[in-house]
């Protein structure tokens, strides 16, 4: 497996953000920004845009201390659509595996959604 940020981010350009090291949710809109969340409903802090909250869960995987996020925007939105295609890939490779072992099987999106769960994963 590759980890996000590390393996998907094309630049040295960053701030550091400490984390909670806790699970972090998507959470609604508040005046123009995303809320990010813990699973228990605490405020962790507020994302400018979709591509920003994306990055803070995904990086958020393994509950680090702390994250770097670029200081660029573009290359924050280029990280995450990286990763993304990793994810969809991923998924396409399951897809694939499974109706070669299971032909006719209908339990796919099942199967992916689990093994997402077991290796905390989460594609937005």
């Amino acid at each position: 497996m590759k980890n996000f940020p590390d393996d998907f981010l094309g630049t040295d350009s960053v701030n550091s953000m400490a984390m909670p090291g806790k699970t972090l949710v998507i959470g609604g809109s508040f005046f123009g920004s995303l809320e990010i969340l813990t699973t228990d409903g605490t405020l962790f802090t507020n994302a400018d845009s979709n591509i920003i909250a994306k990055y803070i869960i995904y990086s958020n995987r393994n509950r680090p201390p702390k994250i770097n996020i670029p200081k660029n925007e573009i290359d924050t939105k280029n990280a995450v659509d990286k990763y993304e295609n990793y994810l969809d890939n991923i998924i396409k490779q399951i897809e694939a595996d499974y109706k070669k072992t299971f032909p006719g099987g209908k339990d796919s999106a099942l199967l992916i959604n689990n093994i997402f769960k077991i290796l905390n994963l989460t594609r937005h």
